[in-house]
């Protein structure tokens, strides 16, 4: 799993963005990652469309703060988002009802699909 890069499941969420389920939603998600392959990250979310660029914030409608290690178990379904909430490996501030409805918009990759 070291060569699977946090950055670049970020910028591909856009491509696995459920948008048929976001219709009239608009919201902006701000990914504050820690540890070697960190970063901070923002999706905008605009009625059906969404889009990912590196960079900050300041009124985000969802902030998740995790390692690289709990974003990428995230990212390839090896670890549920409640489950790392609950372990206090996730850590947010802003709309629950968004960050329950996370994994409806962005299925996870499956670890196979990776090559």
């Amino acid at each position: 799993m070291a060569d699977i890069k946090v950055k670049d499941f970020i910028f591909g969420m856009p491509t696995r963005f459920a948008a048929e389920k976001a219709i009239g939603l608009e919201a902006t998600i701000q990914f504050v990652i820690s540890g070697q392959d960190g970063g901070n990250f923002v999706l905008r979310i605009n009625n059906g469309t969404c889009t990912a660029n590196e960079g900050l914030q300041e009124s985000a409608t969802l902030t998740l703060r995790m390692s690289s290690e709990t974003y990428i178990g995230m990212a390839i379904g090896k670890l549920k988002g409640p489950q790392a909430f609950f372990m206090r490996k996730l850590r947010f501030e802003g709309e629950t009802k968004l960050l329950m409805k996370m994994h409806s918009l962005f299925p996870s990759v499956q670890e196979s699909d990776l090559g």
